[in-house]
Parts: structure tokens; sequence; C-alpha cells
């Protein structure tokens, strides 16, 4: 459903949108310079390597804000905020741990880097589910009911698997149990694959509904030929028979009625 938005909020998001797009463009470039630099000139040093991996991040980053400004203009305005929330927060922790001087932990990592690098896991996880949803509940419109029931399921399987990864995360790995590990992850298995299936199958149906239900029937007037819907041209022809008139009638009359409005 698409919500009222004032001129100053649709070029807040125009802005945006462009300024997500200049960031994936010169944060790709600055890292096609460096490699191109480091292989003709056979060095690729520390400094040069994190700032890559810095503009690479960047790079992801606005490609996630992209997927999350889609959800603003419509009511669900607040899950692309949340998105751009956690992507923010997973882009902060990436670049910490590019620029972390790895020297200083010696051979075992510090408690302070390995709550960053979780952190960066969760929140980068987070990011990409609230990314894929919002990318989905594009098709919250669809014109069809079972379509709209597809994808509420989706919708819950994209938030099921960071509830199933997250815990494995936090605990280092030692949650789920042994004992539990095999059903834990078969089960994230099958979520995957459905969550999978309701990514490629709800978008291409949706479009060949939408086509279908577009699909244009000619209805004939004097002098000119007007192109209808399907819809359109059944309620034009149900309205010519039930007021015992011609299709062009009706037409001329809603026309008519229209321009006096």
């Amino acid at each position: 459903m698409t919500i009222h938005q004032s001129a100053s909020e649709v070029r807040t998001i125009k802005g945006a949108r462009r300024i997500a797009v200049w960031a994936i463009i010169v944060s790709l470039v600055i890292t096609a310079g460096i490699g191109i630099f480091s292989l003709v000139t056979g060095s690729l040093d520390d400094t040069r390597s994190k700032i890559m991996l810095t503009t690479l991040a960047i790079a992801a980053f606005s490609v996630l804000s992209l997927c999350h400004l889609a959800a603003f203009g419509r009511d669900i305005k607040v899950v692309g905020w949340l998105g751009i929330g956690t992507s923010a927060l997973a882009l902060g922790s990436s670049i910490v741990l590019i620029w972390w001087n790895w020297q200083d932990m010696m051979f075992q990592p510090s408690d302070l880097y390995m709550s960053i690098t979780k952190t960066f896991a969760v929140s980068a996880l987070i990011a990409v589910s609230f990314a894929h949803s919002n990318l989905m509940l594009l098709l919250a419109n669809a014109p069809v009911a079972w379509v709209r029931t597809a994808l509420l399921v989706t919708l819950v399987l994209i938030a099921v698997i960071p509830a199933l990864v997250i815990p494995s995360i936090i605990t280092d790995g030692t949650f789920p149990p042994a004992s539990f590990q095999e059903a834990y992850w078969r089960f994230f298995g099958v979520v995957l694959i459905l969550d999978a299936l309701g990514t490629i199958a709800l978008p291409v149906t949706t479009l060949i509904m939408r086509t279908q239900h577009d699909h244009q029937a000619p209805v004939s007037t004097k002098g000119f030929d007007v192109s209808l819907g399907a819809t359109d041209a059944k309620w034009v022809a149900a309205q010519a028979k039930a007021t015992n008139t011609s299709p062009e009638s009706v037409i001329a009359a809603a026309v008519t009625a229209a321009r006096k409005g």
C-alpha cells in the first residue's frame, strides 16, 4: 500500500538513492583502481589492502541501503529504517575490523575484537534479511490473495534464518548442543530452500499474473479505437447490456461525466 508523501519527502528519498548509487560507483572505481595499480606494479601493501576492503564495505552498505529505501514511500517505512540502522552498524564494525591492528593481538584474539566480530556478523545478517524483506514487500499489493499469503510465509522464513544462525554466532558455535545439531541444521537447510523458492517464484508469478491482467481488450468506438484492460472491458460490456445501449455510448457517458466532474 502506498502512503501519501510530501514533495520534500519525495526529494529526500530520491536524493538518498542518488547518494547510494554514487557511493557504489565511486567505491568500485577506487577498488578497481587500486587493484589495477597493484597488478601493474606487483605490490599490494597493507594500507592499500585495507583501503580496498573499506571501499568494498561502503559499496556493500550502499547496495543494502538501496534495498532498504525501496520501503520508503510505503506504509512499511519502519522496516526500511531498521534495515538502514543495522546496515550502518555492520559497516561501522567492518571498518573497525579492517583497520584493526592485528599485531597487537599476537596469537590470541582479544575479547573486544571477538565482540566486534560478533557484532559485525549479527548486524550484517540482520541487515541482509531486512534488505531481502524490503524487496519482497514490493509484492504486498499482488492482485491475487494466495500470492499475498505465500509472501507472508516467505517473510516469516526470512526472519527464521537469522533467528537460527545468530544463537550459534553468539555462543561461538556451542549452540545447538551436539545431540541436537544434525536435526537443527537440517531444519535450517529446509528453511533456506523454501526461502529461496519463495524469493524466486513469487516475483515471477506476480509478473506473469500482472501481464495477463493488463492484457488489452480493444473496444471499438466511432472514429477511433479505445484499448481497455480486460476488467474494464467487461465492465463496459456489462453496463451496455444493463442499459440496453452500445459500448460506445457507455464510454461516451463516462467521458462526459468525468469532464463535467
